[in-house]
């Protein structure tokens, strides 16, 4: 995961034979399915010295490692877990694998996750952090930053028909394009699922405010918005 050893950064704080003790203890914990770097990496962490190996969302890099925080937008269950999280960069998809299958089943809508060693590629033009054996996460942890998404307010200027997309197991999703002008620029917005029969009554001219959106951003730009699970619409002048 890093190349150096991790001691350094907390010698002040402990001996070397308390920390390789730490470092022992904890891979019992996990019944050796962790690397050592890992391991050593976690001890690190919970002492609150390793903030600088944080990435935000919009710095990930497809084939590398990462340690991220994300606020879960949406859990999708399937042949795999997965999650749509966002932090105050971007948002990208979580997908567990192996062994972290069961943490799929513990979070919920709304949680913070930390990863610790995960592993990015892109897929389908989104970066995708895929979480494996030698991963780690951490649920609503102490030290998670605050993640305050902030909303966006436009103009409706585009609205298209229904579309139905099968994901890859199969199932029926459904999702609805809009586009969408703000103060600063013209945003395309995809709605899914449930949130589209809520959107029925809207028309073009209105201005709708996205509640914690699904933003995604590439080179420092807003690309592209989409309303997930923790997502709400309101409309200008309603109650």
């Amino acid at each position: 995961m890093h190349s150096e050893g991790y001691y350094p950064k907390v010698k002040d704080l402990m001996s070397k034979e308390e920390f390789y003790r730490a470092v022992q203890e904890l891979d019992r914990e996990f019944d050796g399915l962790l690397e050592r770097d890992v391991l050593e990496y976690i001890v690190v962490d919970e002492m609150g010295r390793n903030r600088g190996f944080i990435t935000p969302i919009s710095e990930l890099s497809a084939g590398k490692s990462c340690t991220v925080f994300g606020k879960v937008m949406e859990k999708i269950k399937g042949k795999k877990g997965q999650f749509v999280i966002s932090d105050n960069t971007s948002s990208c998809w979580l997908t567990l694998w192996d062994s972290q299958s069961d943490v799929f089943n513990r979070v919920e809508v709304g949680d913070i996750i930390k990863v610790i060693n995960g592993f990015v590629r892109e897929h389908n033009g989104w970066m995708e952090v895929n979480i494996g054996r030698w991963s780690h996460i951490e649920i609503n942890p102490e030290d998670a930053p605050s993640i305050d998404i902030k909303p966006i307010t436009g103009e409706i200027v585009d609205i298209r028909d229904t579309e139905v997309i099968f994901n890859d197991d199969g199932d029926v999703l459904f999702s609805k394009r809009v586009v969408l002008r703000t103060d600063s620029s013209t945003i395309p917005v995809t709605i899914w699922n449930e949130h589209i029969k809520s959107f029925k009554d809207f028309r073009k001219g209105d201005i709708i405010t996205i509640i914690e959106p699904v933003k995604i951003v590439r080179g420092k730009r807003l690309t592209e918005v989409e309303v997930r699970s923790l997502s709400r619409i309101s409309r200008s002048g309603d109650k």
